[in-house]
């Protein structure tokens, strides 16, 4: 499978449709409105993974895991491991929120259980009339697109038996309530989907929740993604956008770049303008985006962070079981678990049918990733003495279990107690009464005593049946009860930016656009939002399902809307393209002077001293997309992006918009001499445009002068985007040493496939630039003949 990311150059200035966030509402949005004709744009601010890059070791896990405490208080520079890790635990208070980063969003950590809601939740009157009258129009057109691209199926009867699966089936008989295999997003034989990709079979290694290796599990990046690049969408990873602006007849996308080293030189953030933005970045996402807007000057509906719902989930334990439940994926070592775990979620016992919707609930089973087995012997081992209920008696049956818990501590997960360990899941219906806030420049959740709700007592209840079914002890969720206080654990946050009538109720209207004050129908144009964030209350089940099958009627409105078609028939089999060539990235900055002083010459322009000399200093992104082809052809340039700080020529920070770099090219003034030469192509705020060039000469002058030469860049800056605008400005900018040495620490190789790959790729580059700039100052002229 290809990599879908686009390299960060091709961003650009502008976009008819640009998509933040690429969780089951974007990919959605960006496939269907590809496949409408739209030049659409997807900004992820989490990292590309294929199968194979996900985590297989505790180790791995660790460094793909990021903590993040709330805004405002003790708490509010909390941040621990990188902001692209692929889980992300969010600490805001009342609430701690489990999400997904990366192109593909929650949907590579999810289990894919595509169950649809209670039909009485979407009767519920907190739905906008527009979408209650469109149930069966098309929001179920939606539900079938979902379930035909999702390619979803039960666990198949002919497949192996679980004893996850047996086990759950068992504790039916004692909770009550219907027990099934739910539909799930897996691929259970080889198959080409109906985006053209080919998949493999699921081979029941228990590890859908830290990303599926195989590719079998119908995780974003395996359908809609690929079918919006497939139709000309482009992708880019590592994008996190911090706020909207409105202004020039459209809208201004601000953003940072993650994991490029930029944060090292206190880079500003930069901007792209688009026509329509459509924010898909989860109902925190999406939230804090429109909340930083708000706090922009973007007018926006009081309502805005109301209504937070954890879609009333409960995690609870069954430890130490007096029957095997084999629940620990197998990650690295298959041989370690001789019968299969299966996918996370197999089995279902549905008690949603009550005379009350809200009292109505599921349980599921489900697999721990072997990324997290490793902890599990100790952790239970510790908590269940204090936290846990045992659930039968017997002096044999104590003994038995001691074993048990030893034997896991000695042996590992896949003996003993955890290998009798059962993981539940009740998913129930919440009040929805949690509040987002932004505090400082982050979300604080406000929910007092959610854990603590009349449901959440009954789906213990009911949890701890299932327990008793099979024996052992019952453990309520050792992170949420005991680390954080009881405060309410979410791995399927809703609302936010809820869907009602009026800006007075809600923050969106049926259709996903934003209510553009704090009354009244009116929206901004071109403004949407589309994913969990707009969903008005617990749907009572998984709700990947339902959050699709709106974000499928809001791409479908607002292709109506504006007269677009959409096409939806299925893809052939794409051809697999040649492997993705390894690349190079590194940040740096320059300052210095410049100044209108275009006739003289470059140090006379560049003087802070002279009248109208003005600051310039940017700090750009150095991109070498292919770097067989840059040692092939030095006149090959490398792609920039970046941002200009010129007071001269804007107030606010410039973006760039295209650029490139080329090093080591000929000097057409002296022969046998080298140049670097950069080309920026610049937008202000204001919609103002201008090119910057730069050249830095290598020229071997008497003295030592390599650093002066590889760190001095001589600069024009002309108004326009052509050689042909007036030049305006003039002047010089440098490296520091101190700027040096942590542009130096950005250097990374792209796409290499191991460490010994990456090694070679330095090797090759810096013996081409280094051994250019040898030829140039070092190399001792020849002897000449006598």
């Amino acid at each position: 499978m290809r990599r879908l990311s686009s390299p960060l150059e091709k961003l650009g200035g502008h976009w008819p449709v640009v998509v933040v966030g690429s969780g089951y509402g974007g990919a959605i949005a960006a496939s269907r409105l590809a496949r409408a004709g739209q030049k659409v744009c997807v900004l992820e601010r989490g990292k590309e993974r294929l199968p194979g890059d996900f985590p297989r070791t505790s180790a791995q896990f660790l460094r793909e895991t990021q903590l993040m405490g709330p805004g405002g208080g003790v708490l509010e520079k909390l941040k621990v491991g990188s902001p692209t890790g692929l889980l992300s635990l969010h600490l805001l208070g009342d609430l701690a929120v489990v999400t997904g980063t990366g192109l593909g969003g929650t949907s590579l950590i999810n289990a894919g259980v595509a169950l649809r809601p209670d039909p009485r939740v979407l009767e519920d009157a907190c739905w906008p009339a527009g979408l209650r009258a469109d149930v069966e129009g098309m929001l179920e057109d939606g539900f079938a697109h979902v379930e035909r691209m999702l390619g979803v199926q039960p666990y198949p009867e002919s497949h192996p038996k679980l004893r996850k699966l047996e086990a759950l089936e068992r504790s039916a008989e004692f909770t009550g309530g219907r027990f099934y295999r739910p539909p799930l997003a897996v691929a259970f034989k080889e198959q080409v989907n109906p985006a053209g990709v080919r998949q493999r079979a699921c081979t029941l290694c228990g590890d859908c929740a830290s990303g599926c290796n195989v590719g079998a599990k119908n995780s974003l990046q395996m359908n809609y993604l690929p079918d919006a690049r497939h139709h000309g969408a482009e992708l880019f990873a590592q994008v996190a956008v911090h706020h909207l602006e409105r202004g020039q007849g459209c809208w201004r996308v601000y953003y940072r770049l993650l994991g490029m080293g930029r944060e090292l030189f206190d880079a500003p953030l930069q901007f792209l303008t688009a026509d329509h933005v459509i924010l898909a970045a989860g109902a925190l996402g999406s939230t804090e985006i429109l909340m930083r807007s708000r706090a922009a000057g973007l007018p926006l509906s009081r309502e805005l962070g109301k209504r937070f719902s954890g879609n009333g989930d409960v995690m609870a334990f069954g430890y130490n079981l007096d029957v095997p439940v084999n629940a620990v994926g197998q990650g690295e070592h298959p041989e370690k678990t001789p019968e299969p775990v299966g996918p996370t979620i197999t089995g279902i016992i549905d008690m949603r049918d009550t005379p009350w919707l809200d009292e109505g609930m599921v349980i599921e089973e489900g697999a721990v990733p072997a990324a997290l087995g490793g902890y599990l012997p100790a952790l239970f081992a510790a908590v269940a003495p204090l936290m846990g209920e045992d659930t039968d008696e017997g002096f044999i049956d104590g003994v038995q279990e001691q074993a048990r818990v030893a034997e896991s501590l000695v042996r590992g997960p896949y003996h003993g107690a955890v290998h009798n360990t059962q993981t539940l899941f009740a998913m129930t219906h919440d009040d929805g009464g949690g509040e987002l806030r932004l505090e400082g420049d982050g979300l604080r959740a406000v929910w007092p005593g959610a854990g603590r709700q009349e449901n959440f007592l009954r789906a213990d209840v009911k949890l701890r049946k299932a327990v008793e079914a099979l024996g052992g002890t019952y453990v309520r969720n050792p992170v949420g009860v005991r680390l954080l206080d009881n405060a309410l654990v979410v791995t399927h946050p809703l609302g936010g930016c809820v869907m009602a009538e009026d800006a007075e109720q809600g923050v969106v209207d049926h259709e996903g656009r934003v209510f553009s004050g704090e009354q009244g129908l009116e929206v901004h144009e071109g403004l949407y939002v589309c994913d969990a964030a707009v969903i008005p209350r617990a749907l009572g089940t998984n709700p990947l399902l339902t959050i699709s099958a709106v974000a499928e009627r809001f791409a479908a409105r607002m292709a109506q809307r504006n007269g677009w078609h959409i096409d939806y028939a299925p893809v052939p089999e794409q051809p697999l393209p040649a492997r993705q060539p390894m690349g190079l990235r590194f940040t740096e900055s320059l300052k210095g002077f410049i100044s209108g002083a275009v006739d003289e010459g470059y140090v006379q322009a560049a003087d802070p001293d002279r009248p109208g000399a003005s600051e310039l200093r940017f700090i750009i992104t150095v991109l070498v997309e292919d770097l067989d082809v840059l040692l092939k052809d030095p006149q090959h340039p490398m792609g920039v992006t970046g941002t200009v700080l010129a007071p001269a020529l804007s107030p606010r920070p410039l973006a760039v918009t295209r650029g490139t770099l080329n090093v080591l090219v000929e000097d057409p003034e002296k022969p046998g001499y080298k140049q670097l030469r950069y080309a920026l192509h610049l937008l202000s705020e204001e919609g103002e445009r201008y090119l910057l060039e730069g050249i830095k000469r290598l020229t071997d002058d008497p003295g030592i002068d390599f650093w002066e030469d590889t760190t001095t860049l001589f600069i024009t800056v002309r108004r326009g985007e052509g050689l042909e605008g007036p030049l305006a400005y003039k002047g010089i900018v440098r490296i520091s040493v101190d700027d040096f040495a942590r542009q130096v620490s950005t250097f990374r190789v792209l796409n290499a496939p191991g460490v010994q790959e990456q090694l070679q790729a330095v090797g090759r580059f810096g013996e081409f630039f280094l051994g250019g700039l040898f030829e140039l100052y070092w190399k001792p002229a020849p002897d000449l003949e006598p």
